[in-house]
């Protein structure tokens, strides 16, 4: 058994938070313009954070929020949080509440008003929030509201009375270029792995084949060293990042896959058994496989929310648009 390649594999896992974010400087100096008034006690400004996975949203949103808001914010993931009760318990669980499980939301909301604390609520995957109605709570007190989305508007369905109170400054954040990709992994690598365990060309190579996503990238690099630990080897060779590009890719799947409601997972399996298909007969389609009545304004909606997420390809437009499978 050779000497070990991984020497710290936190610093390669999803949830790893770094001390420093790289190549998003200017969106750094946009976020934190927008919330540096919470500091003077006057009102910051809401954002809606957008971009596709991988690009760095939370990275760099939850790395302002502990540099500079250390004890004036509070980060839900709408993912695992959906309702309007287990936001509003998480939220006071984090400003230091007992919280019994018997609270009605209203009493949670309560509790919450009673604070009269500005707080910065940043929610995390928010277009998974099933009740858009708390975000006018949140605003009614002053509180900061940082909505971050892989859809570039994802409240296009809020109530206008909602809207109209959020006034949201939306930041987006595009994919990552490759030589940038280059530079996050190389940060990875210098406290993560051993010195000379994998080479400059190699890294090169993740970097073009993640597509702009840092997440993938850094997941590619940390299977292709465990790969090449698990072969008793003391470097990475092109075939374990091979091997791990593959697996990346399936995980990649999965990840977007979660992501869809019912209307979108049965568009996405018709195309995936045509491969490409005329909007004009994939919407038909569609419409005969749901129960309930679809709209055409729906359907455009869903898919391009998922053009946006990499899932699908748009290819001509008007009458002529066609989709086409990607993943």
């Amino acid at each position: 058994m050779g000497r070990p390649i991984i020497l710290d594999e936190g610093l390669l896992h999803e949830a790893f938070l770094p001390q420093k974010t790289l190549c998003r400087d200017s969106h750094k100096n946009e976020i934190l313009n927008c919330l540096s008034p919470i500091k003077t006690g006057n009102l910051a400004r809401n954002l809606y954070v957008y971009g596709s996975p991988g690009a760095g949203k939370s990275t760099v949103v939850r790395s302002i929020l502990r540099d500079h808001f250390k004890d004036m914010h509070v980060y839900v993931n709408c993912w695992s949080n959906r309702t309007s009760h287990k936001v509003m318990e998480e939220i006071l669980s984090q400003m230091g509440f007992m919280i019994h499980g018997k609270e009605s939301t209203s009493e949670l909301i309560r509790k919450f008003e009673k604070l009269k604390r500005k707080v910065i609520i940043c929610l995390d995957e928010a277009d998974h929030l099933k009740d858009n109605d708390l975000l006018y709570t949140f605003t009614r007190n002053s509180c900061p509201l940082i909505l971050i989305s892989n859809y570039s508007y994802s409240p296009i369905n809020m109530d206008n009375r909602i809207r109209s109170s959020l006034h949201l400054h939306e930041v987006e954040f595009g994919g990552y270029e490759p030589h940038e990709i280059t530079q996050i992994l190389q940060d990875r690598i210098d406290s993560g792995l051993h010195p000379q365990s994998i080479s400059d060309e190699l890294i090169s190579e993740i970097a073009k084949s993640s597509g702009g996503d840092a997440r993938a990238s850094i997941q590619i690099l940390k299977n292709a060293a465990i790969d090449a630990e698990s072969r008793g080897s003391e470097t990475i060779a092109l075939d374990h990042v091979k091997v791990a590009t593959k697996c990346a890719r399936k995980y990649r799947l999965s990840y977007l896959l979660r992501k869809l409601n019912e209307h979108q997972q049965t568009l996405y399996e018709l195309l995936k058994q045509n491969k490409v298909m005329d909007s004009g007969r994939l919407f038909n389609q569609y419409r005969k496989s749901m129960d309930e009545t679809v709209t055409d304004r729906s359907y455009r909606n869903y898919m391009t929310k998922m053009v946006e997420l990499g899932l699908v390809r748009q290819i001509g437009s008007g009458r002529w648009k066609k989709y086409e499978v990607t993943l």
